[in-house]
């Protein structure tokens, strides 16, 4: 299990509009997701970032007030002053409690948008790595997603600070007040910086802790850690998880390692801006008062300072992370939902050639087939002969090598109902076609939902649902179950354990239930004993005159009732024929099923 290389996109340029953009992003969507708690939000914020100034302010006056009177003299402003902490402390918890609830339904928001975004990806952009990290990155990144309005607002109030108490410092010493507000600069640069290398870091780092975390849930998934504990080979797969959550560690580690240099810069050049502050108050010659709230000034302007750099290193960081989930949700098709098409008249694949990238040769190569209502044909062949590419060119879920033009007709053309297929959104292409694999879904659901996957139709009956339980051999099976369709599959959640076999039935009725016009079935049945797989292809014999019918199939008995069964090797359709026309000696088809002919 090698860790997987793909070469990635550039990343994009973050410039100062994208900063922008990100927090301008980052505010709308709070806002339209909660308004008030929002609008709280940033109301005891600002209302914080505006009391330290207050409380230079008024110590200047505490300290005028007291000199050369009696205690009586500074009592009001002291008690100025105790409102203004007490109220910092109320305000500063507010502040906390508020912006986490904005972020809270914001989350929510963003949680619920990736997976609907995720939902409707096609086949072929969920195929490719690049949109897979967004995916992944996208579902690892709505927390500091939701956290980003917030770190927008605090960023601006802690620049609204820092003004403040300049302007507050600049009866005292315009010369601090002007160092204060410049020392927000060092922090800016350097977490610009920091967000700009992490952005470059992205798609890579997403991909190898991607990695860790697939491999991790194999020795947690049930099905897949029983098996590795029955063979002892979990070591295996916890080392290989190892090794990729290894790269993505320190793919981070050296970020930070980078980022600790930087913000030791950083630090070092705010603490000389706001140390020459204070020299610059305690050369202001402004008496005590001054002297008094200068210094005040100048220590709360670092705390400003700080919490400015952290802020705005938040929006800074947030950005990149802005960037890729509107880039994911750009990938969105926009395009109308299937509607399953029943009525099919013909498929038919002209000399079509399909080449992989990076591949050698082609992994089909000059394929022709044509297959009509009420027909069921076979596609046979050693493994990797082609027969599974074939079927995804049929499907549109690969690009075709279009090799000119022949007789007056394009070939390297799939059509459907003698129509070029491309010219079909992949939407409308796809609903057409019903497909089961040897891979399909074991959904840990209800009998019912896991059943209903098969077509997006939200208004099924009970009764469509029982039929095709039945039509798949699997309606005395649910019957039985304690819950019926309401019965939850999967030990995962407390459900019902199923066997190999009846997964695979709970698969095959989503593809009854579908209805499509043309029904692809690789291996359908590889998980069925031989009983129950004849009762399959009798069922799906019967239904054949309202289809057209594309197995894809290891076992020679199953191929008895095809109309056609076309031979692949190394890519090519080397035979066609029936069945009793293969057995002829010699044949290709003979040689691959010798075995189970004798």
């Amino acid at each position: 299990m090698p860790t997987e290389e793909y070469d990635a996109p550039a990343p994009r340029a973050l410039g100062l509009g994208s900063i922008l953009g990100g927090a301008l992003w980052s505010l709308r969507q709070a806002a339209r997701t909660n308004p008030r708690w929002v609008a709280l939000a940033a109301l005891t914020s600002l209302l914080l970032a505006l009391i330290p100034a207050a409380q230079v302010s008024v110590v200047a006056w505490v300290v005028d007030s007291a000199v050369g009177s009696s205690w009586k003299g500074a009592l009001v402003p002291v008690l100025v002053l105790t409102v203004l902490v007490g109220l910092s402390e109320v305000v500063s918890s507010a502040e906390n409690l508020t912006g986490q609830r904005a972020s809270l339904r914001l989350r929510s928001e963003l949680v619920r948008r990736t997976a609907a975004t995720a939902a409707v990806l096609t086949p072929r952009q969920i195929a490719e790595p690049h949109v897979h990290a967004l995916v992944e990155g996208g579902r690892n990144s709505t927390f500091e997603l939701a956290r980003g309005p917030i770190s927008v607002i605090s960023a601006l109030s802690a620049i609204v600070a820092a003004l403040a108490l300049g302007a507050a410092l600049l009866p005292f010493s315009a010369v601090a007040a002007v160092l204060v507000i410049l020392a927000l600069v060092p922090g800016l640069i350097t977490f610009s910086w920091a967000a700009r290398m992490q952005d470059e870091q992205f798609d890579e780092e997403t991909r190898h802790a991607f990695r860790s975390r697939y491999l991790l849930d194999q020795l947690i998934d049930r099905r897949t850690a029983i098996e590795l504990a029955t063979l002892g080979t979990g070591t295996k797969v916890a080392a290989r998880a190892n090794d990729a959550h290894g790269r993505a560690t320190a793919i981070l580690d050296r970020t930070y390692a980078r980022l600790l240099r930087g913000e030791l810069l950083g630090g070092i050049a705010t603490a000389l801006l706001l140390g020459g502050a204070l020299i610059a108050v305690l050369g202001a010659g402004s008496g005590p008062a001054g002297l008094m709230a200068g210094v005040l000034g100048v220590i709360a302007g670092l705390q400003a300072t700080r919490g400015a750099g952290f802020a705005l290193g938040n929006v800074i960081s947030v950005a990149p992370k802005v960037l890729r989930f509107r880039e994911l949700e750009e990938l969105a098709s926009t395009g109308p939902r299937q509607h399953i098409v029943r009525d099919v008249r013909s498929i038919e694949a002209r000399r079509i050639t399909v080449v992989y990238p990076g591949a050698d040769r082609p992994a089909v190569q000059d394929a022709s087939l044509r297959a009509e209502a009420g027909e069921m044909i076979a596609l046979v062949g050693v493994n990797g002969a082609g027969k599974t590419t074939l079927v995804s060119a049929l499907m549109g879920l690969v690009d075709l090598d279009q090799v000119g033009h022949e007789h007056g007709h394009k070939s390297g053309v799939v059509e459907i109902d003698d129509a070029d297929a491309s010219t079909l959104g992949s939407a409308e292409r796809l609903s057409r076609f019903g497909l089961v694999t040897q891979e399909f879904g074991r959904y840990e659901m209800t009998v019912r939902d896991a059943v209903a996957l098969g077509t997006p139709r939200e208004d099924l009956a009970d009764e469509e649902i029982w039929q095709a339980l039945d039509a798949a051999r699997a309606g005395d099976l649910v019957r039985r179950l304690p819950g019926g369709l309401d019965t939850m599959l999967g030990p995962q959640f407390g459900g019902v354990g199923l066997s190999g076999g009846q997964w695979q039935r709970i698969a095959l009725a989503r593809i009854h239930l579908r209805g499509a016009g043309i029904r692809v079935l690789d291996e359908p049945t590889s998980a069925i004993d031989a009983e129950a797989e004849q009762e399959v292809f009798a069922q799906l014999r019967e239904t054949a005159a309202g289809h057209i019918t594309i197995v894809v199939s290891h076992r020679a008995w199953t191929l008895r009732g095809m109309d056609r069964i076309h031979v692949l090797e190394e890519g090519r359709i080397v035979e066609t024929g029936t069945y009793e026309e293969l057995l002829a000696p010699g044949t290709r088809f003979a040689e691959i099923f010798a075995q189970q002919l004798t």
